[in-house]
């Protein structure tokens, strides 16, 4: 028996149980799927450029405005309003984003625009799903020529192609429009930026218009309330007939002077209790909203023309600090000055307003201290006014109600002035910071972005269907699978022969036989037959140990059939008679996959001697026996009459080599290798299942130990380079055969 040495790679962790990628593999499965790849995206390119000729082009345009708060202070009503926070700030950016995007903007717009019967607006050009319908002639019916659109209609197309947004977390907002000419497009754009500011402007004016009406109303309501006070109070008089001497005239003087004494402590005192809580508010909102406030200063003790210097000097700092910081930015050193200034300033302003925050709290004290006194005094002139009648202490009643009555009414008439004057000269607190531009290059489609996605859909869809290549490749295609799944030696490779089809068997041995010494030769060795030469080689140097002991009886051996095991056996015969060595070669295959039922048994007296029915080549010399000759035992290969001329043989010949058949289909192949020495596994290149031949070597232990080689039949020499790793020796072996074979097919008619 011959030494089978088993390999360690068959132990070592399969390539799937590693947890990191293989860049070698990864670049062979690359080479091997190149056309694949390059079709896929040969195919996605012809795509995106499919749909870079029949998409329409649209422009985009947009604008940019600016949410200024500060724009209010040029009213001088920047001190009857409390600073907003950041997050009221926030909110109002916030606001206006949605404002842009509302039906009411949207409406503004198409009027403004005349976009209901805009033929440029209303007919944009198809669309690409459009364009490809009409190109299989199932396109939409032809537009008229003059279109008209209601004004929903416009305002839904409207709101589907703005865009608005904000600029990180500035308080500018981003509005702009895609439209199919650059012109519609600006104008577009242009247009939501003035119908905001128009918004902005009608809605201060609703909102001023609605407080001037509430607060007319209240007048007039306040207005009657008096005078029916009044009425009340001369009615009064006439019934109860009030004539007291001149004590109580006086007594009633006094007390009247002291109830408008008291009513006006009592107004003084609110007045001075309102403002002594804003300026508290002021004082504890710190310096820096100080300037917001100057016309707190305003009173009896202040000087005009300092109150009217101050406010000049914040309105001309707050204007120089906008101005700079839009023309230079926010980092530029002048604005750094005039920050500081406009510090030092509210830190003036704040300093005045802590001095009269603490004047109007000691006013406060003291009209309080006024008012209880007056209160005294009256209590006083009450319990002194004995005889003052409870109808007199009425009428008095009905005097301060008629006072307090009045005093409200002027507050009112003061605030509905202000609404008026408000009304007159509105300011929005939003302005445009940008125009928006002529558009020179249309937004979509975007050629590059989609060349480049159509890049990654091919290199991805070629992946995909490269992955699929690679999941169908069931059969061996690189002796390293050989020795990695399977643990046997590999001999080598044949290369697929160009045998002519339908000649009889003696022509086919013939034209085997001038392969086999045309390989040989030093002339055709390092061509074709070189790979083909070294695989035979390969199996008689590991028959040599056994050879020298004895004759060695080698099967040949296939899973399926049709992979060239026939070719090969007649091959290492040929190849073995050439070098001088006898040779038997026995044809157990032939009509063995078509024989059913039982063997036949054969009398002794129907054996003959195998010898008769072996045919020998005179040229070469190679004995050809077929097993289902009589004599050789009538195709059952495990009968007496083969046992027989297998132990004959050994004395005769050096080598007996039988083409046993396939041991997927038949089992006689197995009968036979106990009397053999060893086996060769014929596989054909990419064809015979790795699964099917392993699962068999696993069930079959015995024939796995008996299988001294493999050899993959049919190689194509061509393509076996791009399924080994780079540092594989076929890439480099066959490298020139890959050239020559290449150069033959080119070369031949």
């Amino acid at each position: 028996m011959l030494d089978r040495t088993g390999y360690p790679e068959a132990m070592a962790p399969q390539p799937s149980d590693l947890k990191t990628i293989d860049l070698t593999r990864v670049i062979s499965l690359i080479r091997r799927q190149a056309w694949v790849l390059a079709i896929c995206m040969v195919f996605a390119l012809a795509l995106a450029a499919f749909y870079l000729a029949l998409a329409p082009r649209s422009y985009f345009s947009a604008g940019q405005i600016l949410i200024d708060r500060n724009l209010e202070q040029v009213t001088g009503e920047a001190g009857t309003t409390a600073t907003g926070s950041s997050t009221d700030l926030e909110a109002q950016v916030l606001n206006q984003v949605e404002v842009l995007r509302s039906s009411r903007v949207a409406k503004a717009v198409a009027n403004a625009e005349n976009l209901m019967t805009d033929q440029e607006f209303l007919n944009p050009p198809p669309s690409f799903t459009q364009r490809v319908k009409s190109l299989v002639g199932m396109g939409p019916p032809a537009r008229a020529d003059t279109l008209q659109a209601t004004l929903d209609e416009v305002v839904g197309m409207l709101r589907s192609n703005v865009q608005v947004d904000r600029m990180g977390r500035s308080s500018i907002i981003r509005v702009g429009y895609e439209a199919a000419t650059p012109e519609l497009a600006q104008r577009i754009a242009r247009a939501y930026a003035e119908a905001l500011l128009q918004d902005q402007l009608n809605a201060e004016l609703e909102a001023t218009s609605a407080a001037a009406d509430w607060l007319q109303q209240r007048l007039a309501e306040i207005g009657e309330s008096q005078r029916q006070a009044s009425l009340a109070i001369e009615k009064y008089r006439q019934e109860t007939g009030l004539t007291v001497g001149q004590d109580r005239e006086l007594t009633t003087q006094r007390i009247n002077t002291l109830s408008n004494q008291l009513a006006e402590a009592q107004a003084e005192s609110a007045r001075l209790r309102a403002l002594s809580a804003q300026l508290k508010a002021v004082v504890a909102a710190g310096p820096d909203s100080a300037s917001n406030y100057v016309s707190l200063l305003g009173g009896p003790q202040a000087d005009p023309a300092e109150i009217a210097a101050l406010r000049t000097q914040v309105a001309t700092l707050t204007s120089r600090i906008t101005d700079v910081e839009a023309r230079y930015g926010a980092d530029h050193p002048q604005l750094a000055n005039l920050k500081a200034e406009k510090t030092a300033l509210d830190s003036r302003i704040f300093a005045l307003l802590q001095n009269l925050d603490e004047q109007y709290r000691t006013q406060f004290t003291i009209a309080q201290q006024q008012e209880a006194s007056l209160r005294a005094d009256i209590d006083a002139e009450g319990h002194s006014a004995g005889a003052i009648s409870q109808e007199q202490v009425r009428l008095n009643e009905l005097q301060q109600r008629s006072d307090a009555l009045r005093a409200l009414y002027n507050s009112y008439l003061t605030r509905y002035e202000e609404a008026v004057q408000r009304q007159s000269f509105p300011i929005p607190s939003v302005r445009i910071v940008t125009e928006a531009l002529l558009p020179e290059d249309p937004s979509s489609p975007r050629t590059l972005v989609i060349i480049a996605a159509a890049i990654i859909a091919g290199s991805f869809m070629g992946a995909v269907l490269g992955m699929l290549n690679e999941l169908r490749e069931r059969g061996f295609r690189t002796g390293a699978q050989i020795r990695q799944q399977l643990g046997l030696r590999f001999l080598g490779y044949v290369p697929r022969l160009q045998l002519p089809q339908g000649k009889s068997p003696d022509e086919q041995r013939r034209n085997v036989r001038a392969m086999v010494r045309a390989a040989v030769t030093p002339h055709m060795g390092r061509r074709w037959g070189a790979p083909f030469v070294e695989t035979l080689k390969a199996t008689r140097l590991v028959l040599q140990p056994a050879a020298d002991r004895g004759t060695v009886v080698l099967g040949i051996l296939s899973v399926l059939p049709g992979e060239g095991k026939s070719t090969v056996a007649l091959s290492l015969a040929e190849m073995l008679t050439a070098i001088g060595s006898r040779v038997l070669l026995i044809d157990a295959d032939e009509g063995t996959g078509r024989r059913s039922g039982l063997p036949v048994r054969l009398m002794p007296s129907e054996m003959g001697d195998w010898r008769e029915v072996a045919a020998s080549d005179p040229e070469t010399g190679l004995v050809l026996l077929s097993a289902n000759a009589t004599q050789a035992g009538a195709g059952d290969l495990s009968s007496v009459a083969m046992q027989k001329v297998l132990a004959e043989a050994r004395g005769q010949f050096d080598y007996v080599i039988m083409d046993l058949p396939a041991l997927g289909p038949v089992i006689d192949a197995f009968t036979v290798l106990p009397f053999t020495d060893a086996s060769i596994l014929v596989t054909e290149w990419g064809r015979t299942p790795r699964r099917l031949l392993r699962n068999m070597l696993e069930h079959e232990p015995e024939l796995a130990a008996h299988i001294m080689g493999v050899i993959l039949n049919k190689v194509d020499l061509g393509a076996l380079p791009r399924f080994t790793e780079m540092g594989g020796l076929e890439r480099f072996a066959y490298r020139g055969e890959t050239r020559r074979i290449e150069h033959r097919e080119k070369a031949a008619p």
